[in-house]
């Protein structure tokens, strides 16, 4: 059974944008009974999450399995960095910005390396990432999954796959 890591905008679109936990109650427990079959949560991704105590006390509430500690797969984000690093499109800003350590791009990337897990993010590739002479200075986690052999898909592709309804 495939494992998918969401993206912090995954969270925060649902709660805050589209699915406002007052408005679409079904879709919410509906996702509880997808979320330990399907979901892993690393432990950055929820910090990442301050404003809304919504979530984090539905998280602590319906989530059963283990938050996944990400400084666990520090040596696979100094490999995510490597890769960014030697990267002729982009520029010296992304790996600074990527290296930073409450961020939670680049441990996503390095615990689907290492677990074989999916993306799902809200994040779009670059499309004139190759094309241009001029390095990205934003790297965005659809091209570094690419690059790196890590599949990446959106949320409602996500939604498909877990077979979620409302």
């Amino acid at each position: 059974m495939d494992k998918y890591l969401l993206d912090t905008n995954i969270y925060i679109d649902c709660y805050d944008r589209f699915y406002l936990p007052e408005h679409f109650p079904t879709f919410w427990e509906n996702f509880k009974n997808h979320l330990n079959d399907f979901v892993v949560i690393p432990r950055v991704v929820l910090d990442e999450i301050k404003k809304n105590t919504w979530f984090k006390e539905w998280v602590e509430e319906y989530f059963t399995s283990d938050i996944i500690n990400h400084i666990d797969y520090a040596e696979e984000f100094a490999q995510v960095l490597a890769h960014i690093q030697v990267q002729d499109h982009y520029t010296d800003d992304v790996l600074t910005n990527w290296a930073r350590e409450k961020i939670a791009d680049t441990w996503l990337l390095a615990i689907a390396k290492k677990e074989k897990f999916i993306i799902v993010t809200e994040e779009r590739s670059n499309d004139n990432l190759h094309r241009n002479a001029d390095p990205s200075k934003k790297a965005k986690i659809p091209d570094v999954a690419k690059e790196l052999g890590i599949e990446c898909i959106n949320r409602n592709e996500f939604f498909a796959r877990v077979d979620l309804r409302v």
